[in-house]
């Protein structure tokens, strides 16, 4: 997850210097003036964030759409790179030169990352090879799952980029999302497809949005608690789940189902950093210290349950695409 910056801006592949400064004899070049940029693109259940971001992975610009507005239709990918087109054409001018794209997917990516394989709630964003479909734009196009896009942000803020050792990261929204590092270097798997946390069968008897029945998602993720909360007190709001009715045993349960999948790979993989984040855990009065008390009980004595290196984060709505913008400045 490292990334190589240099103190110089660059332009094709060669560092702006005093050289490449006009003089009398040299007018201005515009385009050796401007500014390399990677696109950066999270596609979310409900919106799209797009962005243009620096070589120091600093956001310069950022818009967000509906997911739907952008996706929607018979050819989503098609239907994306046509919003794209309109985007970097009001964006890009004489100030930011693009070097590359990187899109970070709510999916099954194969391991070569070059192809959407499945995603269940965007009808037609299967089997579909996205460079490809990108390669209108002329530069080098990157993918990833999304939340392998998000830790790579993570590792940058929390300065564990080229950390030893295993970096897991859980992030629990309306999902289970889960990323792995080895060393620093994503963990991808034979098929692409390594840290699916949240499809660990569980045996639940719930049909998950997978297609299996049983995943652990199904009881421990942000759309459990949902059908929990509803199932105890119609009507009530979601974000009071935790400071109204946190001392409940239905929250308790479901904390419990938390605790067990989080405890799976900590076990497993004796991790160096534990990051958690996700919209779930920054709702008022999220129970961390009963979560951890629960992890703890449920790991190995005496470790690694006593000494547990976790790390909560604040997520940002462009985590994903600055971390999609990284992803793609670590291969270039």
């Amino acid at each position: 997850m490292s990334i190589t910056t240099t103190g110089t801006a660059s332009h094709a592949g060669t560092p702006i210097s005093s050289a490449s400064i006009a003089t009398a004899d040299s007018p201005v070049n515009s385009a050796t003036l401007k500014t390399p940029v990677v696109l950066g693109i999270d596609i979310g259940g409900t919106n799209l964030r797009v962005g243009l971001v620096d070589q120091l992975g600093a956001l310069v610009d950022s818009r967000r759409v509906s997911s739907q507005e952008a996706l929607s239709g018979a050819d989503p990918m098609g239907k994306l790179a046509d919003y794209l087109d309109r985007y970097l054409a009001e964006t890009l001018d004489d100030t930011y030169d693009l070097k590359a794209i990187a899109v970070g997917f709510p999916s099954v990516v194969d391991a070569s990352r070059t192809t959407v394989i499945q995603t269940t709630f965007i009808p037609g964003l299967n089997n579909v090879n996205v460079p490809d479909r990108l390669s209108r734009f002329g530069v080098p196009v990157f993918i990833d799952r999304d939340v392998n896009m998000i830790i790579r942000y993570d590792a940058k803020r929390l300065g564990l980029q080229g950390a030893r050792g295993v970096t897991f990261g859980c992030y629990v929204g309306t999902g289970i999302g889960c990323a792995l590092a080895v060393d620093g270097n994503i963990l991808v798997g034979l098929h692409g497809v390594a840290g699916e946390l949240g499809h660990i069968y569980e045996a639940t008897g719930i049909r998950c949005g997978c297609g299996l029945d049983g995943c652990s998602e199904t009881m421990a993720s942000g759309n459990a608690l949902v059908r929990e909360l509803e199932a105890h007190h119609p009507g009530a709001v979601i974000d009071d789940a935790f400071s109204e009715y946190g001392d409940e045993e239905f929250v308790d349960q479901w904390l419990e189902h938390l605790a067990w999948t989080f405890s799976t790979v900590i076990n497993l993989l004796d991790p160096t950093t534990i990051i958690i984040g996700g919209g779930v855990t920054q709702m008022k009065d999220f129970p961390k210290a009963r979560l951890e008390e629960k992890i703890k009980r449920m790991s190995r004595k005496p470790y690694p349950a006593e000494d547990l290196p976790i790390v909560y984060t604040i997520p940002g709505k462009y985590d994903g695409v600055i971390g999609a913008a990284l992803c793609a400045l670590e291969q270039l």
